[in-house]
């Protein structure tokens, strides 16, 4: 029997099992065994959902209910997943942005030097915002607006609406998708005050709700008196939104304030006389303790603060106004300290310590004063073991058990043992992965002033995700008792240690180990922006083929697969040979941050929506090593990513290929609701590779000169067909035209089933406007599924209308 001897008893009461094989020999062992994740379980996108994101709860019928209904439709008229999307674009940016400023300096810049870099860089946007709304007020001041009909209306906002020449790709999407907000709130704004105007005794009742108090001169006044003032605040607004934005790079943790805490909403809702909703939703871009991601964050902020002026008095002064800007700063949890930052220092402290180490003790102390700054990422926990005086009691049943497990791998000479384990000299630590096809991985010297920090980070790693999985695992009941955070302790710390320390330092037979065969482990990065780190990379780069099965099975977070990815990146043969790069969040990390992988060769500037999760399934198909992902928690829809610590990432590269980039759509599929007209569009949007090879199929050039219209139909419904069921619904129960999940999923498939019909008549009959839409220059074409009028009867979905458009509309 095999003997660890960093197992053996000190005399106290409890042993624990360490998952190291022993420092002194280091020797080949022998693969362990394989203990495959179980298979992720679906999660039914209605259990526990929310039909409903209004600020508004159910109620007894009232005169409140029709201002309620009023508010649910102008949040759905607003609600749009392209601006979450552009919105997490930016945020992807900023982020990549302020790591680049961070590498220049030689220490961490202050926060108010990265605050006032950000603002210079946001700065365009600011402008062009302002000039925009400046022009909107212009047109609209002296128009009668109440001789327009809403399609008139729609004209003279596009007429008044200049493109900006905008240098960023990322700034002229979000500017594009963020006007087009801005148009659909002045529509909703100018109906609301025609209406008052044309029905003044009724505008009687409803002046203390809607503010329409400035009203002097009839109808052509509405745009000086009533839209004037209210755009002033929309300007406003927007500088508040991208305050919000800068706020959130600086300070990733602070959290926007659920609505029913926000001091503004609850005055709106006393005002319509209705009472606040539940604050609980189970949205598809929740994150895993139900908190939206971050740019799902920040839009729902805005679109509240526009229903805020939907509702304001139109009739107030400058002087006595609130600016949009303190609004802001309302609807965001003040935290007295950067608990990232504070992390940042105490694990970098402890990384030192560890590998300087030369007491005879267990280095309890060092860990005691490691783990509060891991609880201060974690705000709600922490203030529950304060209220209950828990804290310091399980800070000291944590560390007590990983002192006793690391003991043996802290000091200098453990340190060696560390880096000789890992197969390089500590010099070399980062060098480059020897792979056989000869792609660049991991290609950096650290200095001779950080040779030693390595391995002392590797152990800080594994015990601050020790401390995590605790926190994870246990309930709140159980973090007194000494039996179970032991327990929980040591397993938390053999899945950490075979995470984050060298294969060779492991026992043969750990089932916590990641690979089947010899592995890497996680270093921090990027490394020019120490202490600062802002995620992982593993120091194995896999360098493998991927056959075109594998990619088809693998999902992708646009709507389809890897197989479409790597089509559109140009791939002509099958297997691909690529590496794989692999990544893993830290708190406070953005998909953005990964772009500045400082190991990257120059010529490359991946995007953050390369980064896909990577679950075990993933891992599994790709790699081959199942256990080195993560179980998804996050959505798979852009906006829903709020990286959690611990959640894995990957890259694919292609050979030859790193410096060709293709537009593609960030979304294939988006569901659009009008709650005005009834109206569902859904827009299907394909890249120019792949519009091409659909017109290849339209045309007569087969010998026998039919075009091949099922091959095309079912290319669309590859694209269309994934989920459209499952987004519909969701769609319908959040703009509640169903309320009961059942009725819901029952039409969404009338309308799934519906579109495919639709699209299958189009073909037939207009196939030569599809054609001409790919023929035209603008890259990529949209094809878009119209239903108008539609009721909660899915017997009576009504017959769609398909057009065709170039361009990704």
């Amino acid at each position: 029997m095999r003997i660890d001897p960093y197992a053996e008893s000190r005399g106290d009461a409890e042993e624990f099992v360490s998952p190291f094989a022993g420092l002194s020999t280091l020797t080949e062992t022998p693969p362990p065994t394989d203990e495959q994740r179980g298979a992720e379980p679906e999660v039914s996108p209605f259990e526990g959902y929310s039909v409903t994101e209004s600020p508004f709860g159910e109620h007894t019928y009232s005169e409140a209910d029709e201002q309620s209904q009023e508010a649910i439709e102008f949040l759905e008229a607003l609600y749009d997943e392209e601006f979450t999307d552009a919105l997490e674009q930016l945020l992807d940016e900023g982020a990549a942005r302020v790591l680049a400023d961070a590498e220049q300096w030689t220490v961490p810049p202050s926060e108010a030097e990265t605050q006032e870099s950000l603002q210079e860089w946001m700065a365009p946007l600011v402008t062009e915002w302002e000039r925009a709304i400046d022009a909107f007020a212009s047109g609209l001041e002296n128009t009668d607006l109440h001789g327009l009909t809403e399609q008139e209306l729609d004209e003279l906002l596009d007429s008044l609406d200049t493109s900006p020449a905008l240098e960023s790709e990322v700034f002229e999407n979000f500017f594009g998708k963020w006007i087009r907000k801005a148009k659909s709130f002045i529509k909703r704004k100018v109906k609301q005050a025609v209406g008052f105007v044309k029905n003044p005794i009724k505008g009687v009742v409803k002046i203390a709700k809607s503010g329409l108090k400035a009203v002097k001169s009839g109808l052509q006044t509405i745009g000086k008196f009533v839209l004037g003032p209210i755009l002033a605040k929309l300007k406003a607004a927007g500088r508040a939104l991208l305050k919000g934005v800068v706020k959130k790079l600086l300070r990733p943790l602070a959290k926007v304030l659920p609505a029913s805490v926000r001091p503004l909403v609850p005055v709106l809702a006393k005002r319509l006389g209705i009472r606040e909703a539940d604050d609980e939703s189970a949205d598809e871009e929740a994150g895993p303790d139900g908190e939206p991601g971050t740019a799902a964050a920040l839009a729902e902020a805005f679109d509240q603060q526009l229903l805020e002026l939907f509702y304001a008095e139109s009739g107030e002064t400058a002087a006595d106004e609130v600016p949009a800007e303190e609004m802001l700063e309302a609807d965001y949890e003040e935290l007295e300290h950067d608990p990232v930052a504070e992390l940042d220092d105490a694990r970098a402290r402890l990384a030192a310590q560890l590998s300087a180490y030369t007491g005879s003790e267990d280095p309890i102390a060092e860990i005691e004063q490691f783990i509060p700054a891991v609880l201060a990422i974690r705000p709600l926990l922490k203030l529950g073991l304060k209220v209950t005086g828990a804290r310091p009691k399980l800070i000291n049943l944590i560390a007590r058990p990983l002192a006793k497990l690391i003991k043996k791998m802290i000091g200098p000479q453990a340190a060696r043992s560390i880096a000789r384990a890992a197969g390089q000299d500590p010099s070399r630590m980062l060098a480059r992965a020897v792979v056989d096809v000869g792609f660049t991985a991991l290609g950096l010297e650290t200095a001779e002033s950080e040779e030693q920090t390595i391995p002392g980070e590797a152990l800080a790693s594994a015990v601050e995700a020790s401390v995590m999985r605790v926190l994870d695992e246990l309930p709140e009941a159980a973090m007194t008792d000494p039996l179970q955070v032991s327990a929980a302790a040591q397993r938390a710390f053999a899945e950490s240690a075979a995470a984050y320390l060298p294969d060779r330092l492991l026992r043969g037979d750990l089932p916590e180990r990641e690979t089947a065969e010899e592995g890497g482990f996680w270093v921090m990065m990027p490394r020019a922006a120490r202490p600062r780190y802002r995620f992982r990379k593993y120091t194995r780069v896999f360098a493998v083929p991927i056959p075109r099965q594998v990619a088809r099975a693998v999902r992708w977070n646009d709507g389809g697969t890897l197989e479409t990815y790597l089509l559109d990146r140009g791939a002509d043969r099958w297997p691909v040979q690529a590496e794989i790069d692999l990544y893993e969040t830290l708190p406070g990390t953005l998909p953005g941050h990964f772009t500045r992988d400082e190991t990257l060769p120059a010529a490359e500037q991946p995007t953050g929506d390369e980064y896909q999760p990577l679950t075990a399934e993933a891992a599994g198909l790709l790699l081959r090593e199942p256990a080195l992902g993560r179980r998804r928690k996050i959505g798979t829809a852009p906006g829903s990513y709020r990286p959690v610590p611990g959640q894995r990432y990957f890259r694919v590269r292609v050979a030859g290929r790193r410096a060709r980039r293709a537009r593609r759509p960030r979304r294939l599929v988006i569901v659009r609701w009008d709650p005005s007209s009834q109206q569902m569009r859904i827009v299907i949007r394909m890249s120019e590779r792949r519009a091409r090879g659909l017109q290849a199929r339209l045309q007569r050039a087969a010998p026998a000169g039919q075009r091949d219209l099922p091959a095309v139909l079912s290319a669309l419904r590859e694209i269309f067909l994934p989920r459209l069921h499952y987004r519909i619904a969701r769609r319908l129960l959040r703009a509640t035209v169903a309320t009961d999940p059942a009725a819901a999923a029952q039409l969404a498939g009338s309308i799934a089933a519906a579109t495919g019909t639709g699209i299958a008549t189009y073909l037939a009959q207009r196939g030569a406007q599809f054609a001409a839409a790919v023929a035209d220059p603008a890259d990529g074409v949209t094809l878009t599924v119209t239903f108008t009028g539609i009721q909660a009867n899915p017997d009576q979905v009504p017959a769609p209308e398909v057009v065709a458009s170039p361009g990704l509309s």
